[in-house]
């Protein structure tokens, strides 16, 4: 993912996190009707978020899987993937 596609959702994130906190601060309803509209809008906003964050948690779960590989072969001296100990490459 981009830096500004990420840049864009957490944007997003915190946009949604600040309507839910609106919503959160408002009057209940004084109808059925009007509190199932607030909580059906709460549920999407609610799903919008989880979606937001699943996609940027599976975009640093590969980040961090790349990280940990450069620093074990970079830093600790572990072979690569593609490498076996003990055995010379021909």
């Amino acid at each position: 993912m981009e830096r500004e596609e990420k840049l864009a959702l957490i944007q997003r994130s915190l946009g949604i996190r600040h309507k839910l906190k609106v919503h959160e601060s408002m009057k209940a309803p004084d109808t059925h009707e009007d509190l199932a509209l607030m909580l059906m809008t709460k549920w999407e906003l609610e799903d919008e978020l989880r979606a937001i964050e699943e996609l940027l948690s599976e975009d640093r779960l590969t980040n961090v899987k790349g990280k940990r590989s450069l620093i074990e072969t970079d830093f600790l001296g572990k072979p690569s993937a593609g490498r076996k100990l003990g055995k010379k490459s021909k």
